[in-house]
């Protein structure tokens, strides 16, 4: 028991030092980080959300801490979003809230897909 509930706490420290990272990387001036593929912005926004999705999953995961954590996190996407409208040298977009949400949904159907397959495989058993 003390073992998961410091293997919970380790997962909400990793959660707080990617969110600041995140968020850290989104209100620093857009020609600071270079993009050389196409939509490498909504892959990021992607990519951070999935990974955050993962590790506050990992912090709590219950269904109504999963509920939770899904608004939580777009209510963070909304709010860098909110805060890049006032950096002059940031833009804000609808379409990096939808990757965010993306992001978090893919993590959300995956998490559910491979428990029902870990459920319906120890059932074989």
């Amino acid at each position: 028991m003390i073992h998961l509930i410091m293997k919970k706490k380790y997962y909400k420290v990793l959660f707080f030092i990617t969110a600041f990272v995140v968020f850290v990387l989104a209100i620093v001036p857009d020609d600071q980080i270079k993009l050389t593929v196409d939509n490498a912005d909504k892959i990021k926004h992607f990519t951070a959300f999935f990974v955050l999705s993962f590790l506050l999953n990992r912090a709590s995961s219950t269904i109504v801490h999963r509920l939770r954590n899904m608004g939580a996190l777009l209510l963070f996407g909304i709010s860098i979003e909110i805060v890049q409208l006032f950096l002059p040298a940031r833009e804000s977009s609808i379409e990096d809230v939808i990757a965010d949400s993306v992001g978090i949904l893919v993590f959300q159907l995956l998490l559910s897909i491979f428990r029902l397959l870990k459920h319906y495989y120890q059932k074989q058993k």
